[in-house]
């Protein structure tokens, strides 16, 4: 089977995955003139000593999308970090040496090979947001970690599962689906499911 298969592709799929876990978007006035957008999970990650880190996500009309260091008090981002993927990358360098009192370099006529590595930029903003959106997924949604999602994110989901229920109750499409069972009318969390225009995405 195709891994791709289970990921969103469409920045539509993509914003329609943030709807339904309940993302919110932070985006400033002076952000988005820019061309930035930025997003915040329902839930922040809790560390063994206590710290509880806010998730937020900024889309950069450069091409970068970067997870933001947001200030536990102020609520402010102080810092960064990329999410793009990267590439190793050949650079040349002139030769040089010294003479014999190391007072003066001169160029050998050769070159030096050095290895760097550099991000790999988006080009669009739909892609930016397809790419954030599977980052999301697979990161903070997958088997294992749902204990990490916040009480707002399961109050949506249970929303969404009960309204279906109650509009859908001989309709097997539900938006969350555990394999194998079938549903009461509490959600059932062990493996959640997000379906989009008959398209499944795991969040596991």
């Amino acid at each position: 089977m195709n891994k791709d298969m289970n990921k969103v592709k469409t920045m539509q799929e993509a914003y329609r995955v943030f709807e339904l876990l309940g993302m919110k978007e932070v985006t400033k006035k002076w952000q988005k003139k820019q061309g930035t957008e930025v997003w915040e999970l329902p839930f922040k990650t809790m560390y063994y000593n206590g710290h509880a880190e806010t998730n937020r996500f900024s889309i950069y009309k450069s091409g970068y999308v970067r997870k933001m260091v947001v200030h536990p008090t102020k609520g402010t981002s102080y810092s960064c970090y990329q999410l793009n993927k990267t590439r190793k990358t050949d650079e040349y360098f002139k030769d040089y040496e010294w003479n014999d009192d190391y007072t003066e370099q001169t160029w050998t006529g050769k070159y030096r090979k050095s290895n760097r590595t550099e991000r790999i930029m988006i080009d669009t903003h739909q892609e930016r947001v397809v790419y954030l959106c599977n980052y999301i997924l697979k990161n903070y949604y997958k088997s294992g970690k749902m204990n990490l999602v916040g009480e707002y994110t399961m109050k949506r989901v249970s929303e969404v599962h009960n309204e279906w229920w109650k509009a859908n109750r001989n309709d097997y499409q539900s938006p969350f689906t555990d394999e194998g069972k079938r549903y009461d009318d509490e959600l059932c969390v062990n493996d959640i499911k997000v379906i989009i225009n008959g398209h499944r995405y795991n969040l596991s």
